[in-house]
């Protein structure tokens, strides 16, 4: 286990999360930004899945379903960016 890893680490409510302006914008990116709006979504949903995780190690429910709900909307968010990135807008989706 890394010396990083905390066990009494709280679930950050306040982390930011897309608004739909963002998400709405989508289109308005060249490519490259597209790509880095990718990776920070990809590592925000890494970050959220750790700390479920975590949460649900603890026992912490309030905060492993708080984790969750953020993690789902997440998902969603970088979901829409790799339908955007792989279809170029039209009407495909990928299933997860």
């Amino acid at each position: 286990m890394s010396s990083r890893y905390k066990r009494s680490r709280q679930f950050e409510i306040g982390a930011p999360e897309a608004s739909s302006a963002e998400r709405d914008t989508v289109r308005e990116f060249p490519q490259a930004d597209m790509m880095r709006g990718l990776q920070l979504a990809s590592d925000t949903v890494l970050r959220l899945a750790t700390q479920t995780h975590a949460a649900v190690a603890r026992g912490d429910a309030a905060s492993a379903e708080r984790a969750r709900a953020s993690l789902e909307k997440q998902l969603a968010l970088t979901t829409r960016l790799i339908d955007e990135l792989l279809f170029d807008g039209e009407d495909h989706h990928t299933t997860h």
